[in-house]
C-alpha cells in the first residue's frame, strides 16, 4: 500500500470495487440479433406484437418516439466453450464455492434516469411475461444454446418532479416523431459467480465499515483487511484473487452481531398507480416488476415481497393471467404478502369518510375473494396526511395496525416515535409503526441498515424495526444484489440482525414485545405538501360530486326496491376509489392523468346520476306536482330553483316529500336595495368595490366582520415553492399579494321575495372572476356562487373573511368527526399548520357566537387570529403544465351563528351546501312523504343507505358528529325485523333490538356504526 494513501482513505476502496471487482463480474461478448416493431398510442398483446412487422435494428440505432411501445425479438446464440457448451474451468471461478459461471444477456436501453423514470422493457419467453429489464435490472440469464424472447420496450420520457419550467406536456408529447432513446448494449456474456460474490463481500464490508463511527474497532479491523485486499489486487487482478483473500473477507463476515435490535427486511415495489405516468404505463410497470419479483422468489425460497393495492392485483387477473396465476401460487406458498387494506394507496385528506370505508371495503374483499387472506394492516407509505378518524376506520375494517413513513419528510417538527401507539378522535387506538430507515425503497446497503439501528427512536420500549427494500415508486422492485446483501447482514457483527420476513409476522411480534408505547392523539399532518389540498381544483370538485352521486344512488336505489344495480355500482365506485390514488386526485400529476381522471369522474357523475334519477322516477312518476328528493339525514326546509323560479320547499329525513307546484308558504322575506341584501336574519352591505364592509346579525344584535375590514376579499398571493411545485405551498407565498379590489361590473340578478342574488364580475390579468352573492329566505348562509376563467401561473387565489370573532383554535371538518387547530404560531407545531385541510366546512367560535365558512369542493383553509380565508386555486406548472388553467365552478358560503357551532346547525348546513335538494315531477297525491331513515336527535347523522355487499339486507352507516355522548332513537320505514351491528366490511357482531321500526343505540364521541336491517 502506497504511503501517501491513509488506512482509512474510503475512495481508494471505492475505486477497487467499482473499477476492478464489479468490472469482472462480466467478461467475454458475444452478439445479439435484434428486430424491432414500433407501436405507437395504445399497448398490444404479445399475440399481436408477435404479428408485427420486424426490421432488423442495430446497438446504437434510436427508438422509441415518448410513449410508444418498441417490441424488439432477440435472438442469438451461445458460443462454443461458454458456459453450457463445454465443462466450465475451475481456475476462472475461485470463489464460487463449486457454482459455475453462467451466461446473461446484458441490455442497456438508453436509459437516461433511475428504475422506474426512463424506459424499460418486459421480457417475454416462451409467450410469457419473462423478467423486468430496467437500469437496476440489466442482466437476464439464458439457459441453453439458443436464445430467441422478445422485450416490450416502453418509451416512457424520463420523469422529474421538479426541472425547468414550465414541465413539456405529456398530452403534446404522444404525437412526438421525436425518437427519445438509443440503445446502447445488447450482448451475451459471460457472468463470473465467483467475482461476483467476491464483489458483493467487498462491497457489504466497505458500506458497513463507512456506516460505523470513525475510531470505532470493528471499523479500523475491517478497512485494513479492504486495504490489504486492495494491495493485493493493485498487483493484478489474477494475483489478487487468491482464496486466502476471498478466506480473509468470508472470515469477517462470519463475526455474529450483538446488537439488541432486529430488523424484519421485507421486497417491496412501490408502484404509484398514476403520477408521472398514466394509468396504462402503471398497469405495465406492475407487469414488469411482479414478472421479476417471481423470478427472484423461485431463485431465493427465502425471499419475501410484500404487495399492496387490490387494483394492482385486479389489473393483473384481466390484463396478464399467467403473472396472476403465479402471483397466486406465491401467495400460497407464503413468499407473496399481499399488504395495504385500501383499493389504492390512496390520499386520506380528501376522500370523504364514505369513500374511505370503501377503499377498505373493497380492498379487503378482494384479497379475501381471491386469496382467502386477510390483511390486517393498513399499508401507506407514501401518503400526504391521516386524519384523526383513521384509527377508527382501520379497527372497524378489522386491522389492527398502520404503517408509514411519509411523515419523515416533515419540515419543522420530525416524528418523535418510530414505534407507537395512535389514538383517534374517538378513542381508538392502533398499533402504528414508521420503518426509521426513512424509505420505503430501500437499497440494501450496509449503512441503510446500520442507520435503520441508529434512528430508531423507540429503543427503550421496543427492538424491532420494519425495514422495506426495493426500487419504487416507478416499480421495479429488489435487484438480486439487494439480496445477496440481505443474506450477508443477516448476522454480521456492527449491524443489526435483519431477517427476510413477513410485514404481518413483524407486526404481531412487535406488538407482542412492546413495552409501554408512547401514544399520539389526533390527525399525523404531514408539514408538507400543503398545496395538494388545492392542485388540480377540476378533479376534486368532479371527486366530490361523484361521491355525493354515489351515496344518492345506492340510498334511492334501496328505497325503489326491485333490482339493485349492484354489479353497476360497484363498478363506478372502484372508478372513483382509483382516482383517489394518492398522486391523481392530491394533483401531484402530469396532465395526461389529469386528462383520464376528468373523463373517468364525469363517467361515474353522469351513470350514477341516470341510476338516482330512475330510482326517484319510480318513486315520484310522472305528473303536475313536484317531489322532493333529501338525501340527508335531518328535515329540510328552503328555497329551490323550480318551474322557472324560486319556491320554498321541504323534505323529510333520508326521504322525500310531495308538493303542489307553487311550492309551500314562505314566513319570511329577502330583499335587495341599493348595496344591502337582507332577510330577516341577516343584512349584508358593500361598498363601491362589490366588497362586504357589514354583516348585521339581526338576532344576535353584532357585526360579524372586524372592524373597518371588508369580506369576501380575493387574494392572489405569487406561489413559487422551493421544491415541488404541484405538491407544496411555502409560508413564503405570503409575503407577496395582491388584492383584487377593481370591479368589472355589478348587477342584481334576483331581488326576492324568496331569494335575492348580486353578480359581480372581476378582471386580473387574463383571468375573469364572476361571483353570485345569494341568499334566501329565513337562511343564515350566505353563499358566493363562483365562475372563473383562470389563466395564471404560479399564483394562488385565496378569498378572506376578517371576522370579529377571537379564539385561540378553530374546528375543521374532517371525515366522520372534527377537531381543534390552533389560530395562532405560539410553537413550531403551531406554525407548520399554515395551511390545512377540511372537509365541507371551518369554524371559527368564541363563546356565544361563531362563524363558519363553507364550501362545496375545496379543502385549503388557513385561520390565523380572526381572519378565515380558504384556498381557491393554484397554477402550477410542473409535473402539469398547464394545471389548473381553464373554467371552474364553485361555491363557499359564509355562515354567521349564536352560540355553538353544533347546535347553531352548522354540520347540518354544509350538508345541504353539498347535497342540494333533488326535484322530480310526480304524480303522487301532494302532502305525501316518506322518510327512510330518521334519528331524533342532530347529533347522529346517517351517512349512507345502501344494500348490503352479500345479501338483500339494508346496511345503514350512521355516527356521533358533535363529539359527545348520546343516546338515540332510529326510526326506519325499510323492512327490517332483524338489525345487527356489523364492522366495515359487514360482518356481524351483535344483534341489536328492532321494535315497531325503531332501534335504540348508545354513541360514544365520533363513534362510527354500521348497522345491518334484514328483511322480512
Amino acid at each position: 500500500m502506497s504511503d501517501s494513501v491513509a488506512p482509512s482513505d474510503p475512495d481508494r476502496l471505492r475505486q477497487v470495487l467499482e473499477r476492478r471487482l464489479l468490472r469482472a463480474i462480466h467478461r467475454g461478448s458475444a452478439p445479439l440479433e435484434l428486430t424491432a416493431f414500433c407501436v405507437r398510442g395504445e399497448p398490444i398483446s404479445f399475440e399481436a406484437a408477435r404479428r408485427g412487422e420486424y426490421r432488423p435494428f442495430r446497438v446504437g440505432d434510436a427508438w422509441g418516439p415518448p410513449w410508444s411501445t418498441t417490441w424488439f425479438r432477440v435472438r442469438g446464440q451461445v458460443p462454443d466453450g461458454w458456459p453450457g457448451r463445454e465443462a466450465q474451468d475451475p481456475s476462472r471461478d475461485l470463489f464460487s464455492q463449486g457454482k459455475r459461471a453462467s451466461v446473461v444477456a446484458l441490455f442497456d436501453l438508453g436509459f437516461t434516469g433511475d428504475t422506474g423514470f426512463t424506459c424499460e422493457a418486459l421480457a417475454w419467453k416462451d409467450g410469457r411475461p419473462w423478467r423486468g429489464v430496467d437500469p437496476n435490472h440489466r442482466w437476464l440469464p439464458v439457459e441453453g444454446p439458443e436464445i430467441d424472447f422478445h422485450l416490450e420496450a416502453a418509451a416512457n420520457p424520463t420523469a422529474t418532479v421538479s426541472g425547468p419550467e414550465p414541465a413539456p406536456s405529456m398530452i403534446a408529447l404522444r404525437t412526438s416523431a421525436q425518437k427519445a432513446f438509443t440503445l446502447r448494449q445488447a450482448e451475451l456474456m459471460i457472468q463470473d459467480e465467483g467475482m461476483r460474490r467476491l464483489a458483493l463481500d467487498f462491497k457489504v464490508l466497505l458500506e458497513l465499515a463507512l456506516a460505523l463511527p470513525e475510531g470505532d474497532r470493528r471499523r479500523r479491523e475491517i478497512m485494513a483487511a479492504l486495504h490489504r485486499f486492495a494491495d493485493r489486487i493493485e498487483l493484478g487482478l489474477e494475483a489478487g484473487c487468491t482464496p486466502d483473500a476471498g478466506r480473509e473477507l468470508a472470515e469477517l463476515l462470519s463475526r455474529p452481531s450483538d446488537s439488541p435490535h432486529s430488523i424484519t427486511a421485507i421486497g417491496h415495489a412501490h408502484i404509484d398507480t398514476a403520477w408521472l405516468w398514466p394509468l396504462r404505463e402503471a398497469r405495465r410497470k406492475c407487469a414488469r416488476s411482479f414478472s421479476t419479483a417471481l423470478a427472484l422468489m423461485d431463485e431465493h425460497p427465502d425471499y419475501r415481497f410484500a404487495c399492496s393495492q387490490p387494483a394492482q392485483y385486479a389489473w393483473m387477473k384481466v390484463s396478464y393471467p399467467d403473472i396472476y396465476r403465479r402471483m397466486r401460487a406465491k401467495v400460497t406458498s407464503g413468499q407473496w404478502e399481499p399488504v395495504g387494506a385500501m383499493w389504492v394507496e390512496a390520499d386520506c385528506n380528501l376522500p370523504s369518510g364514505e369513500s374511505l370505508v370503501r377503499q377498505l371495503l373493497h380492498g379487503k374483499r378482494f384479497f379475501l375473494k381471491e386469496f382467502g387472506y386477510e390483511v390486517k394492516e393498513l399499508w401507506l407509505p407514501d401518503v400526504f396526511g391521516y386524519p384523526g378518524s383513521l384509527p377508527q376506520l382501520i379497527a372497524e375494517a378489522g386491522c389492527d395496525c398502520f404503517l408509514t413513513q411519509k411523515l419523515s419528510w416533515n419540515e419543522l417538527n420530525k416524528p418523535e416515535h418510530h414505534t407507537f401507539m395512535w389514538e383517534g378522535i374517538d378513542g381508538t387506538r392502533v398499533f402504528t409503526h414508521f420503518p426509521p430507515a426513512d424509505t420505503y425503497n430501500g437499497d440494501f446497503t450496509a449503512g441503510q441498515v446500520v442507520r435503520s439501528e441508529a434512528n430508531f427512536k423507540d429503543a427503550e420500549r421496543s427492538s424491532r424495526s420494519l425495514y422495506l427494500f426495493g426500487w419504487g415508486d416507478g416499480g421495479g422492485g429488489p435487484e438480486p444484489d439487494m439480496l445477496e446483501a440481505a443474506h450477508r447482514l443477516r448476522d454480521l457483527d456492527g449491524a443489526p440482525r435483519v431477517e427476510l420476513g413477513r410485514a404481518r409476522d413483524f407486526f404481531e411480534s412487535a406488538a407482542a414485545e412492546a413495552r409501554h408505547l408512547t401514544t399520539w392523539v389526533g390527525e399525523l399532518y404531514f408539514e408538507l405538501h400543503r398545496g395538494t389540498y388545492t392542485t388540480q381544483s377540476r378533479v376534486k370538485r368532479l371527486n366530490r360530486r361523484a361521491e355525493q352521486a354515489l351515496r344518492e344512488a345506492e340510498m334511492w336505489s334501496v328505497a325503489a326496491a326491485g333490482k339493485y344495480p349492484a354489479g353497476e355500482l360497484q363498478d363506478l365506485w372502484q372508478r372513483l376509489l382509483l382516482n383517489q390514488f394518492h398522486d391523481i386526485l392530491p394533483g401531484s400529476s402530469i396532465d395526461w392523468v389529469y386528462e383520464q381522471a376528468e373523463s373517468e369522474l364525469e363517467r361515474v357523475i353522469e351513470n350514477a346520476g341516470g341510476i338516482s334519477a330512475a330510482a326517484r322516477s319510480r318513486l315520484a312518476g310522472t305528473g303536475p306536482r313536484m317531489a322532493v328528493f333529501n338525501v340527508n339525514s335531518h328535515h329540510r326546509r328552503e328555497v329551490v330553483e323550480a318551474g322557472g323560479g324560486p319556491v320554498m320547499v321541504d323534505a323529510p329525513a333520508s326521504g322525500w316529500a310531495v308538493h303542489e307546484a307553487s311550492g309551500i308558504a314562505a314566513g319570511g322575506e329577502v330583499g335587495v336595495s341599493g348595496r344591502k341584501l337582507e332577510n330577516d336574519l341577516l343584512q349584508v352591505r358593500w361598498d363601491e368595490n362589490g366588497l362586504l364592509t357589514s354583516i348585521w346579525d339581526k338576532g344576535a344584535g353584532r357585526e360579524v366582520l372586524a372592524d373597518r375590514a371588508r369580506g369576501n376579499l380575493l387574494q392572489l398571493h405569487d406561489d413559487h415553492p422551493a421544491r415541488w411545485d404541484a405538491w407544496d405551498v411555502d409560508l413564503s407565498y405570503r409575503q407577496h399579494h395582491a388584492d383584487l379590489v377593481a370591479l368589472a361590473s355589478e348587477e342584481v340578478e334576483q331581488g326576492g321575495p324568496l331569494r335575492a342574488a348580486v353578480r359581480w364580475v372581476r378582471r386580473s390579468g387574463a383571468s375573469t372572476i364572476r361571483q353570485r352573492m345569494v341568499l334566501d329566505a329565513g337562511s343564515r348562509v350566505l353563499r358566493f356562487e363562483t365562475d372563473v376563467d383562470w389563466q395564471e401561473e404560479h399564483k394562488f387565489l385565496k378569498v378572506a373573511f376578517p371576522v370579529a370573532v377571537r379564539s385561540p383554535h378553530a374546528t375543521y371538518e374532517i371525515q366522520f368527526g372534527h377537531l381543534e387547530r390552533p389560530t395562532h404560531t405560539n410553537t413550531s407545531w403551531d406554525a407548520a399548520r399554515f395551511e390545512v385541510c377540511a372537509q365541507r366546512w371551518a369554524d371559527l367560535g368564541e363563546a356565544g357566537y361563531g362563524v363558519a365558512l363553507l364550501n362545496d369542493c375545496k379543502y385549503g383553509y388557513d385561520i390565523l387570529g380572526s381572519v378565515m380565508r380558504l384556498s381557491l386555486l393554484r397554477a402550477p406548472t410542473h409535473p402539469d403544465p398547464t394545471a389548473d388553467r381553464g373554467r371552474h365552478r364553485f361555491t363557499y358560503a359564509l355562515m354567521p351563528h349564536p352560540g355553538d357551532f353544533r347546535q347553531a346547525g352548522v354540520i347540518a348546513a354544509a350538508e345541504d351546501l353539498n347535497a342540494p335538494l333533488r326535484v322530480v315531477s310526480s304524480q303522487k297525491r301532494a302532502g305525501e312523504r316518506r322518510s327512510l331513515i330518521e334519528v331524533d336527535t342532530p347529533q347522529v347523522v346517517v351517512e349512507t343507505i345502501k344494500r348490503a355487499e352479500d345479501s338483500d339486507a339494508v346496511v345503514v352507516r350512521l355516527y356521533e358528529a358533535w363529539g359527545g355522548r348520546c343516546r338515540a332513537r332510529l326510526a326506519t320505514t325499510l323492512p327490517a325485523t332483524r338489525a345487527t351491528l356489523c364492522d366495515l366490511l359487514e360482518r356481524e357482531r351483535r344483534e341489536v333490538v328492532v321494535r315497531d321500526g325503531t332501534i335504540e343505540l348508545e354513541l360514544t364521541p365520533f363513534k362510527l356504526l354500521t348497522l345491518k336491517l334484514e328483511r322480512p
